[in-house]
């Protein structure tokens, strides 16, 4: 029951902003995407022809003149959503008694970032922040204990948590970083020595160096992007064995890697730069009822 479950809710997500499709519109290639996040990306593409239009995802030409919703999408979408809220609320009926009883600060049982980093894992020249959500290289090599768990020899570190299931996801905030990788990783990956960032070697990332951006594939495959991106987001889906790269501020997608195959994967991070940090953000928490 609960894999269908995921899979109806994938099937009706918008790869744009990762939410359930509202004023859902389906393109020619039968991607579908959310009214405002389709008007957005048309707005930002410059084809230089007013009636000529692309799909976000595949970046096939689209013949649709304007942006039309469909009907009987948008019904199924809200049935889901209606379904969703009434499972909610007969867990919060369940549930919600013991949490009337907590006495223990909330940001102590409610971490503030989706994800933290694993200083165990992390090489020499870092400097990590306190709440574990900010790396930056270092031009200063520390000396550390030389655990399995730790990269010895690239920048490089792994979060604390990896996962075997489920839909995941958290933001990096890269700003003005010049050197940054980020993606997931296998759980099985070598630490000792330097490696190839491909997925046959167990990673799945993207990266961003001497003013390229690039999909860590073999060989690198360029990122087709209108804007330099602030902001990184990673949706890992282990159901379904992909992570998808987006830039969350311009509502689009970056590059999608359809072939993680691995029992365990942990969200990756390298950064060379020494002037700008890596930053996972805070999640953002909505408690609210959809009408």
């Amino acid at each position: 029951m609960a894999t269908r479950r995921a899979h109806t809710e994938d099937d009706l997500s918008c790869p744009v902003c990762g939410h359930i499709l509202s004023q859902p519109v389906v393109l020619t290639c039968r991607h579908k995407f959310c009214k405002a996040c389709l008007k957005d990306s048309w707005d930002t593409q410059d084809s230089g022809d007013s009636h000529s239009h692309y799909c976000p995802l595949c970046w096939r030409r689209s013949s649709m003149d304007q942006i039309v919703v469909s009907t009987v999408l948008e019904k199924a979408c809200e049935s889901f959503k209606k379904d969703r809220i009434s499972h909610t609320e007969f867990v919060c009926q369940f549930y919600c008694h013991a949490f009337m009883f907590i006495t223990a600060p909330t940001s102590n049982l409610f971490p503030q970032a989706p994800v933290i980093l694993d200083p165990n894992t992390a090489a020499s020249c870092f400097i990590i922040s306190e709440d574990l959500t900010v790396v930056q290289n270092s031009t200063q090599i520390f000396k550390l204990p030389d655990n399995p768990e730790r990269f010895d020899v690239s920048a490089e570190m792994l979060a604390a948590e990896g996962y075997s299931s489920g839909r995941h996801s958290w933001d990096v905030e890269v700003n003005d970083n010049t050197y940054w990788v980020v993606g997931v990783a296998s759980e099985s990956i070598n630490r000792k020595g330097k490696h190839i960032l491909t997925p046959a070697e167990g990673f799945w990332t993207i990266r961003f160096r001497n003013g390229e951006h690039k999909a860590c594939t073999a060989p690198w495959e360029p990122l087709n992007m209108t804007k330099k991106p602030d902001v990184i987001r990673v949706v890992l889906d282990m159901d379904r064995g992909k992570v998808t790269f987006y830039d969350p501020r311009q509502r689009t997608p970056l590059y999608t890697f359809t072939d993680v195959v691995t029992p365990r994967a942990f969200p990756y991070f390298c950064t060379a730069c020494k002037e700008h940090p890596l930053k996972i953000l805070p999640s953002r928490i909505s408690l609210s009822t959809e009408q």
